[in-house]
C-alpha cells in the first residue's frame, strides 16, 4: 500500500503533482489556504499567456488542457509608443484563464484531481517554518508567490511591485498588447480573453510611479482606445525567485518544491505558466526517485542562468536603448528565427517537453 503524500497549494503545479501521484496509487491530500480553487481574488480571474507546443506539454505532464487553453490570436509590441504587430506563427502562444471560473485551468485540474481521488482541505493555510516542519518528509510545497513559504524555506527572492485592474469586455476579443517604455524596467500588458480585459504593469525593483502609471494608461488609450480607471488599480507585491543566478531549487528542508517557489519561471520576462505545469510533474517524480527528478529539474531550468544574466544587463540599460532593441527585434521577427525559437525554448520546462527541437 502506497503512503499518503501531502501537497501544499492548489495552484497549477500543486494540482498537476497531485493528479500524477493519485493516478500512480498514492493517497494525496491537498492543503489550500484559500476557501476554494482559483487563488487570490486580488489577482484573478485574469487572462494569462505563454508559448507552448500543446501536444508535447500535455504528454509530459500527463494532463490534457485542451478544454481550457486557446491560441492567442494577436500580439502587438508597443515600444515607446510605436505599435508593432508580432508574427506569432513561430512561437505558438496560448491563453490560459486563471481563477475560480469553470473555464479556468485551475477548475479543470481540480475536477481531474477529484476524479483521481485527491482529497482537498480548503481554508487550511500552512504558513511559517513551524507548520511546514510538522508536515512529513517529501511533502510537496507549491504555494506560489507566498512570502511566508519563501521565508520559511529560506528561498531568496526579489520583491516585485505590481499594479493591475480587470474589467469585462466582448467575449470574442482575444489579444495581448505588450508595452515597453520608461515607466518600468520590465513591462506592462493588456490582455483580453473570455470576456476579461486585464491590464498589468510591474517592476522587479521598485514601485511604479504615479507618473509611470499615467503614462502606461495613456499608451493604452492611444493604441487601443480604452480608458483605464485611474481609481481601479490594485497595488500588490510578489516575491519573485530571481534574486540569485542560483535561485532554482527542487529540494529544501526535506520538502519538494514546485512552481514559483522552486524558481520554475523565466527570470527575464517572468513567464511562469509553463514552468508551473512541468515542475508539478517533476515534483511528483521526486517522491519515487530523487535523482531522476533532479535531472528533469535541471532540464526544466536549463536557460535560467543565461536569462538571469540578460535580465540583469537589461535592467541597467537606459530605457531608450531597451525600447530601440525591442522595436528592432519585433519589426524583424519573421527574419530572426533565433528570436522566435528563443521565446519558446526559454519557457521553463521546454527542454523537457520538446527535446526534438
Amino acid at each position: 500500500m502506497k503512503r499518503q503524500i501531502d501537497v501544499v497549494g492548489a495552484g497549477l503545479s500543486g494540482l498537476v503533482a497531485a493528479i500524477n501521484l493519485a493516478r500512480r496509487g498514492y493517497d494525496v491530500r491537498v492543503l489550500e489556504k484559500e476557501e476554494g480553487i482559483g487563488g487570490s481574488p486580488l489577482h484573478h480571474p485574469s487572462a494569462q499567456g505563454t508559448c507552448l507546443r500543446p501536444a508535447g506539454l500535455y504528454e509530459y505532464i500527463g494532463v490534457d488542457l485542451g478544454e481550457v487553453v486557446e491560441p492567442i490570436r494577436a500580439i502587438t509590441e508597443v515600444a515607446a509608443g510605436r505599435a508593432i504587430p508580432v508574427d506569432i506563427s513561430g512561437i505558438t502562444p496560448y491563453f490560459f484563464e486563471r481563477g475560480p471560473r469553470p473555464a479556468s485551468a485551475e477548475s479543470l485540474l481540480y475536477e481531474l484531481a477529484r476524479e483521481a481521488g485527491v482529497e482537498f482541505e480548503f481554508s487550511h493555510p500552512v504558513l511559517g517554518q513551524e507548520q511546514l516542519a510538522l508536515l512529513p518528509h517529501g511533502t510537496i510545497v507549491a504555494t506560489g508567490f507566498s512570502y511566508e513559504s519563501f521565508d520559511a524555506l529560506s528561498v531568496p527572492y526579489l520583491t516585485s511591485h505590481h499594479i493591475a485592474q480587470g474589467s469585462e469586455c466582448d467575449p470574442g476579443l482575444n489579444f495581448v498588447n505588450v508595452y515597453h517604455d520608461d515607466f518600468t524596467v520590465d513591462y506592462g500588458y493588456m490582455s483580453a480573453f473570455h470576456g476579461i480585459r486585464y491590464a498589468h504593469i510591474f517592476n522587479r525593483y521598485r514601485p511604479v510611479s504615479s507618473e509611470g502609471v499615467a503614462k502606461f494608461a495613456q499608451r493604452v488609450f492611444e493604441v487601443e482606445g480604452v480608458e483605464l480607471d485611474p481609481e481601479g488599480w490594485n497595488h500588490f507585491t510578489l516575491p519573485l525567485p530571481a534574486r540569485l543566478i542560483s535561485n532554482p531549487r527542487l529540494f529544501r528542508s526535506n520538502k519538494v518544491l514546485a512552481g514559483s517557489l522552486a524558481g520554475a519561471l523565466d527570470p527575464l520576462a517572468f513567464y511562469g505558466l509553463h514552468g508551473a505545469l512541468v515542475s508539478g510533474k517533476i515534483a511528483s517524480l521526486a517522491v519515487e526517485d530523487k535523482e531522476v527528478a533532479w535531472r528533469e529539474f535541471r532540464r526544466c531550468n536549463r536557460l535560467f542562468a543565461s536569462s538571469w544574466l540578460m535580465a540583469t544587463a537589461m535592467s541597467h540599460t537606459p530605457a531608450r536603448f531597451r525600447n530601440a532593441g525591442f522595436g528592432f527585434m519585433f519589426r524583424n521577427f519573421r527574419r530572426l528565427p533565433w528570436a522566435s525559437n528563443g521565446l519558446l525554448m526559454r519557457m521553463p520546462g521546454a527542454y523537457n517537453c520538446y527535446r526534438k527541437l
